[in-house]
């Protein structure tokens, strides 16, 4: 799913396309990928934490 920057990101690269603007469209670039990069560290940090509470859950389990 896309995140907020990554949305501004592409609203940023078609307004830099229709207007003819470099900088806007590299603007536009660098959010886009600074989004993709947060949900990639927010999808590790999701698997990263069921992992750990799953470890958990078996350390219970097998210390009862």
């Amino acid at each position: 799913m896309a995140n907020i920057d990554e949305i501004k990101g592409k609203i940023n690269q078609a307004s830099g396309e229709l207007t003819d603007d470099q900088v806007q469209k590299l603007k536009g670039r660098v959010q886009e990928s600074i989004g993709k990069g947060k949900s990639s560290g927010e999808d590790m940090i999701q698997k990263l934490s069921r992992e750990v509470n799953e470890m958990i859950d078996d350390f219970k389990r097998k210390n009862k």
